[in-house]
């Protein structure tokens, strides 16, 4: 076989697991975005995003460290808080572009700001953890996964998550207590 056909064959053997990659975890990487945001287009483009660096990034998938649907959540995770970081600016200034997805009936201009705000320094304070915990914390709050399918997803036993989930959350308590952030 020479090395042109060989090429051929591996671009379309990656083509192949890529089609079947999008096709089993699309709806529910559009499903995580639409839980965090609420404009339709914006959690389409994020899904994209998503499924254009895991095509790009397939090479590196690695599944001896991670499963594909680890692999596949840690993209969209840091793809969503990449997201919250450029907004981070609008947020601070109080440009009005954050406000665009609200309904127009009952703006609560205040309430909005400070949810959003309240998000950024939730993203902050994840980045203070370590990736499994990251990973534990958003599968059982942000999925709405019990601690028994968190388990089977990334290997442990429920007892083992639900440690991890009681340690997380006191680091994040103390995240917040040690940064004066308050959430009343």
């Amino acid at each position: 076989m020479t090395d042109d056909s060989n090429q051929n064959n591996q671009k379309t053997l990656k083509s192949f697991e890529f089609e079947v990659l999008y096709t089993r975890f699309y709806v529910s990487v559009y499903r995580f975005f639409t839980k965090r945001l609420t404009s339709k287009e914006l959690c389409e483009d994020l899904t994209n995003d998503v499924f254009y660096l895991c095509f790009k990034n397939y090479d590196r998938y690695d599944a001896a460290k991670a499963t594909m649907a680890t692999w596949i959540y840690s993209i969209t995770n840091n793809r969503l808080i990449d997201y919250y970081r450029s907004k981070k600016d609008y947020i601070l200034t109080g440009d009005d572009d954050i406000f665009m997805d609200l309904p127009d009936d009952d703006i609560d201009l205040d309430g909005a700001v400070f949810l959003s705000q309240m998000k950024t320094h939730l993203f902050a304070a994840l980045e203070s953890v370590t990736e499994r915990e990251r990973s534990v914390i958003m599968l059982r709050y942000y999925s709405d996964l019990t601690t028994g399918e968190i388990a089977h997803k990334i290997g442990t036993t429920a007892g083992n998550v639900s440690t991890i989930l009681a340690r997380t959350l006191k680091k994040l308590a103390n995240y917040f207590e040690e940064n004066g952030i308050r959430w009343e």
